[in-house]
């Protein structure tokens, strides 16, 4: 008879202990726990500090556009490099949940994900922002980016370009050879393409730029035209290569996949649909940071170098040379190669 009762009691605990875990909605995922009207509040870091245009402007941008999307649902927290975590330690932070989103560049995901060397693009391929546009969501590449940073528990929200990836250094660069035996910051997959120029490619933070260059550590970098005013990088800078590496300095704006989903499916369509229409926008205030920082860069007696025609192959050939090393080296991120070179054959033959 005791065991009866015994049995009744634990029947009983395992029937609360049921509707309990029904009632909280169990381990459902995608949103699917949140509720249609909750609101919430993200804390977001950026690897800029302010001062630069990702913290000033590109990351209020996104945000803010987000906000409005979801009616104001989605509210934000806005912090410094190294407030809650490092800036190295961001992408383990939004994939362990320590961090709600980030903004960073594929140098600080790489090591984590692969695909970042995707993600960067391929040096003198995207010269345009359409390029990167149609690139992303015509050709797939947005697509797979999330589903290889899900692998890492990260959700990839979108590729953010603040201005021009240029090429600015202490000495003039007419061509290709004008680099061999220079040492140039540079990172990913630029770093890749200085190597193959015969330059020595130097891992370095972007705060470090202008003590870099002032006590020659470094001899020039590969960084967003806008830096030369909102860095003061004019002071320590003699020259602009052009045209740039790339029509936008690559820049990522991600999600813990814990954050992205606490969100309904229906807020999660409206982010997507905010970031992809936010594109455009950033990359326009990117090209008018350009146009306004270059300008004042020129007056201060920093030259642009045109190199055209012929003096340009060897940076192309160098890119071709990076795409087929970096295919070597990570063919776990083959997938997003291949929709590269599907893109550039398509744009050629245009």
């Amino acid at each position: 008879m005791k065991s009866f009762k015994k049995l009744l009691v634990l029947a009983m605990v395992l029937s609360l202990v049921v509707m309990t875990f029904a009632a909280c909605g169990g381990d459902s995922g995608g949103g699917e726990e949140a509720s249609a009207d909750q609101t919430y509040t993200f804390k977001v870091q950026c690897a800029y500090p302010p001062g630069d245009q990702g913290y000033d402007l590109h990351m209020p941008m996104i945000c803010e556009a987000i906000t409005e999307a979801t009616d104001g649902a989605i509210q934000w927290e806005y912090y410094q490099p190294g407030a809650i975590c490092e800036v190295e330690q961001m992408p383990t932070s939004l994939s362990k949940g320590l961090l709600d989103a980030g903004m960073m560049g594929p140098n600080e995901t790489a090591a984590l994900v692969p695909a970042a060397y995707a993600e960067q693009g391929i040096p003198f391929w995207w010269t345009t922002k359409e390029d990167i546009y149609e690139c992303m969501y015509d050709y797939g590449m947005i697509d797979y980016l999330r589903d290889e940073y899900a692998k890492a528990d990260i959700y990839y929200g979108c590729w953010n370009g603040q201005g021009q990836y240029s090429l600015m250094t202490s000495f003039p660069v007419n061509s290709a050879e004008d680099l061999k035996g220079k040492k140039i910051r540079a990172s990913t997959t630029y770093a890749s393409l200085m190597q193959e120029l015969g330059a020595s490619p130097v891992q370095m933070s972007g705060t470090d730029l202008y003590m870099g260059m002032k006590l020659g550590t470094i001899e020039g970098y590969i960084y967003s035209v806008a830096e030369l005013e909102t860095s003061s990088l004019k002071e320590v800078t003699k020259y602009l290569m052009s045209p740039a590496g790339c029509a936008g300095a690559p820049v990522n704006f991600l999600f813990s996949m814990k954050a992205w989903n606490s969100l309904t499916p229906e807020l999660q369509e409206k982010v997507n649909q905010a970031l992809e229409d936010s594109y455009l926008a950033t990359m326009d205030a990117a090209a008018a940071n350009d146009e306004e920082a270059l300008a004042k860069a020129k007056e201060y007696g920093v030259e642009v170098v045109e190199v055209t025609g012929d003096a340009l192959d060897g940076f192309y050939k160098a890119g071709d040379a990076v795409l087929a090393s970096l295919e070597e080296k990570y063919p776990e991120a083959q997938e997003g190669f291949d929709i590269l070179k599907k893109w550039k054959a398509d744009k050629d033959a245009k």
